[in-house]
């Protein structure tokens, strides 16, 4: 069995707890895999067959770049919440060996939650592919202009949007920037995608919740700025006139390791402070 414990490399608590849960884990036969950006994952095993699993230590961001390694890997996750909100992270940080023994006796259950592909095509060729937890987006540059885009969902024309930027999240992603850009909570076991755009110019726009089985294609108008094509938070690389983003639900969900009954409704009122 392996541990991959998953932290940034410029944390300081991360790394100390870190340091102090190794002789623990090896203690109990387990193999401990540190990995803080694009290690070499040549070593880690495929699937859970023995019993490995992802330890994300960090907050919300963290769990999010360790989620997508999940899905690469195919392994479950569980989260250490460092952070402040923690709100995909199920442990806080007096709870770790506890929960570590509950891990390694296998008493906890899964949650899936579906995962976003995306593809960036230019000039019929594909420049970009990656997955996201919480969404992607494309986005005006801070001096640029605003943007223009033609929607298709499952190849249909959805229409043209005028906006900063437009959107695709997960039902995961649905409590992060897309719900500040005024897109709608979606519980995280509704099989939906969720179409988005930021500060429309259009005031009839609205965040459009559609089936997971769709692709969502995103042709880009002439402009003459270039965008940033953004994956969970981070950029990832630019977006030009007449590109076409692909968006579609990726075929391996992320498996997240629960370790005590977790009602999504009583997260929201808890983490957002609803009837206080």
């Amino acid at each position: 069995m392996k541990s991959i414990v998953y932290c940034r490399g410029d944390s300081k608590d991360a790394r100390e707890l870190e340091r102090e849960i190794r002789p623990y884990l090896t203690g109990k036969g387990v193999e401990v895999v540190s990995v803080t950006s694009k290690d070499d994952l040549s070593t880690i095993p495929r699937g859970d067959a023995d019993g490995s699993f992802i330890l994300s230590l960090g907050g919300d961001g963290t769990f999010l770049r360790a989620a997508r390694l999940s899905t690469q890997l195919g392994l479950p996750i569980l989260g250490i919440n460092l952070g402040s909100l923690g709100f995909l992270t199920d442990v806080e940080e007096n709870e770790v060996y506890a929960s570590l023994d509950a891990v390694l006796a296998h008493t906890y259950t899964v949650e899936r939650r579906l995962v976003l592909e995306a593809r960036v095509v230019r000039e019929g060729q594909e420049i970009l592919t990656t997955t996201a937890i919480n969404d992607v987006l494309v986005v005006r540059e801070l001096t640029g202009k605003i943007l223009s885009f033609e929607v298709f969902v499952g190849g249909v024309r959805a229409g043209q949007i005028t906006a900063d930027g437009i959107m695709a999240c997960t039902p995961t992603g649905s409590t992060g920037y897309s719900l500040s850009a005024g897109g709608p909570i979606v519980d995280p076991t509704v099989e939906a995608l969720v179409l988005t755009a930021l500060s429309p110019h259009d005031f009839t726009s609205r965040p459009l919740v559609v089936s997971a089985s769709s692709e969502i294609t995103i042709k880009v108008k002439p402009s003459r700025d270039k965008a940033a094509f953004m994956r969970d938070g981070e950029r990832v690389g630019d977006i030009h006139s007449f590109d076409t983003v692909y968006v579609k639900r990726c075929p391996q969900d992320v498996a997240i390791i629960r370790l005590r009954e977790k009602n999504f409704y009583k997260v929201l009122g808890a983490k957002f402070h609803w009837g206080c």
